[in-house]
């Protein structure tokens, strides 16, 4: 049984501050498309003019990746399209990718042909009689006693980073662009945009670099005013979908229909019978996709899809902002029972986009010469450029306590002091007793600073002026934490005391956080309601251990969480050790935190 045909939709949006960047829609019958990861662009150039246009996609025969090529232009720097034809960019864009999820950084092929002005709209399709990749593009060329004009040149490539010398392919006597080629039972067609007229001309051959022959389609000479042709088959066998971009009326693409290629009848869909999506979609390409590529695809960059704040499994985050850069302090999830040992640190410009800087502590070695394993719940806090990281870890009897590493750099490493910071002893000392010695937080007030934390009980104690011992005599259990678990945190706003907890246990699915209020840092709190809880139609499960992150100068306060890995059917077993991470605004009303409403993409 044939599988069915799946399709993804490569293109860019218009001349906006981020039109000419490549967004992803998707549809299971080529007609009806759905726009990916909420209609934003999904790659981006940031090299040469900083846009991509035109960009075209395919699976490489040779190596199995697949590849995106695009026009570095970027109209929206306003140079004018005089200047993007004479003296534009030179170079078409690469990516290469193993999955249709994660794409490498573009490289370029810079284009070597003399009084060449650009290099727009490159295509490929693979030639076998070469073994290589046809690779098609449009310059517009100043030849000796002519005008510049529009021709086609080609070149062979077998990686797309080393290419052949390129070649003249079509020249006409009117300005060509915008050629795309489709084979069907050993036929190749040939689609291209007439510059004057600004239709669509078809021909045909036997070889690629063989003689075509016009074929007169007077459906699609009657259609004026289009560019960048698409051609692709549809589910029914021997009929295929050619898409038009309609700029000069600024429509979108427009599909006709086509059941034989020969004899060059096209048919204009009526408007019911397709959705073009919510995006205005230029000139892009169509990749048919197998039905496990499409599911991949849709997964990761549907809009009804979770997608975590960085990839991959952590939890128990911690942010701070240092010089106009963000950092980002987790655990390291995805260990059974919790067993990682390792703690990364990521960092962003904007809160939305992060770089994962790599491992800053790792407690299984000599980093921390007291503990074994179980790296977990890390908190942060600067002063005069020196950071103090709290976090936790097991000693050797396989009891957990809260240790303090240094560094000079907000990305480590970390040097762990030889000693943990607090451990079981230390608090029957104090006449304080709780499950398990964990889950710092850190909170700073008129130069003082005093570290929260607890499971089973909450504490508070102040930190020494070394920030790396505690003043016993300061210790106190905190009282009033309604249904307290573990990951307690405060912040003060207008005089009161806001503390957030985590409830129940982080495997879960109903693992919340609690809130109350209080005049004294040191308690009592009084409870008020939930301020984090599960959202089960957005399959948002496990919510908790969180920190509550200010903006600095700003009246702005994010939270940032765990909650269990998704899609939730990847994880059968074990989802309070396969969490990812998320954030949401913080909003407050009446003097008060107000419950958060969880979103789906993790980005603010």
């Amino acid at each position: 049984m044939q599988e069915e045909k799946r399709y993804l939709f490569v293109h860019f949006t218009g001349e906006s501050s981020e039109g000419e960047q490549i967004y992803f829609s998707v549809s299971r019958d080529g007609l009806h498309w759905q726009d990916l990861n909420d209609g934003k662009m999904v790659v981006q150039s940031c090299i040469g003019e900083k846009g991509v246009r035109d960009p075209f996609i395919l699976r490489s025969q040779l190596d199995g990746y697949f590849y995106i090529l695009g026009t570095d232009l970027r109209i929206a720097n306003e140079k004018g399209w005089t200047i993007a034809q004479e003296q534009g960019s030179m170079n078409m864009l690469i990516w290469q990718s193993k999955d249709l999820i994660h794409w490498s950084q573009p490289w370029n092929f810079q284009v070597d042909i003399p009084g060449a002005g650009c290099v727009w709209a490159p295509e490929a399709i693979y030639d076998t009689e070469e073994k290589a990749y046809l690779v098609i593009w449009a310059s517009k060329v100043k030849e000796s006693g002519e005008e510049r004009k529009h021709r086609i040149y080609c070149s062979y490539t077998k990686d797309f980073v080393e290419f052949t010398k390129p070649q003249k392919y079509i020249e006409r006597s009117h300005d060509i662009i915008d050629t795309t080629i489709i084979e069907e039972e050993g036929i190749f067609y040939r689609f291209s945009k007439d510059e004057t007229t600004k239709n669509i001309r078809m021909d045909f051959g036997k070889h690629l670099q063989g003689e075509f022959q016009e074929i007169v389609s007077e459906s699609l000479n009657s259609i004026m005013g289009v560019e960048g042709p698409i051609a692709f088959p549809l589910k029914e066998n021997g009929t295929w979908c050619l898409m038009v971009d309609q700029f000069a009326e600024g429509l979108g693409y427009l599909p006709l229909i086509c059941k034989d290629l020969k004899e060059g009848v096209f048919q204009r869909a009526d408007t019911e019978q397709y959705d073009m999506g919510k995006n205005q979609k230029r000139h892009g390409s169509i990749l048919v996709l197998k039905e496990e590529e499409y599911n991949n695809v849709l997964n990761y960059w549907g809009n009804n899809v979770l997608k975590p704040l960085v990839p991959g499994l952590f939890a128990d985050p911690d942010v701070i902002k240092y010089k106009n850069k963000y950092y980002l302090y987790p655990t390291t999830d995805g260990y059974t029972n919790w067993s990682g040992t390792q703690f990364h640190a990521f960092s962003s410009d904007d809160l939305r986009d992060w770089k994962d800087e790599g491992i800053i502590l790792d407690v299984a070695t000599e980093q921390v010469p007291w503990g074994t394993g179980c790296a977990w719940a890390p908190a942060i806090y600067e002063r005069e450029g020196s950071f103090y990281y709290y976090f936790c870890a097991k000693r050797t009897d396989g009891v957990s306590c809260i240790g303090v590493a240094v560094s000079d750099s907000p990305v480590g490493s970390f040097r762990a002091e030889p000693t943990p910071l607090i451990t079981p002893e230390i608090l029957k000392a104090s006449g304080i007793e709780m499950s398990q010695t964990i889950d710092p937080s850190i909170y700073e007030e008129d130069g003082e600073v005093y570290l929260l934390f607890g499971n089973g009980s909450a504490a508070i104690v102040k930190l020494s002026k070394d920030l790396t011992h505690i003043l016993p005599e300061t210790m106190k259990k905190l009282e009033g934490a309604d249904d307290f678990r573990e990951a307690i945190t405060v912040l003060k706003k207008n005089g009161i005391y806001h503390f957030t907890w985590s409830c129940d246990d982080t495997g879960s699915e109903d693992y919340h956080v609690n809130y109350g209020i209080s005049e004294s840092l040191y308690g009592p709190i009084q409870y008020q309601y939930p301020v984090l809880m599960k959202n089960t139609e957005l399959d948002i499960l496990g919510t908790g251990h969180h920190c509550i992150f200010k903006e600095p100068e700003e009246e702005k306060y994010y939270i940032v969480y765990h909650r269990f890995g998704t899609p939730l059917s990847k994880y059968t077993e074990g989802k309070g050790f396969h969490r990812e991470l998320s954030i949401d605004k913080i909003e407050f009303k009446n003097g008060l935190l107000q419950p958060v409403k969880v979103s789906q993409n993790s980005k603010i």
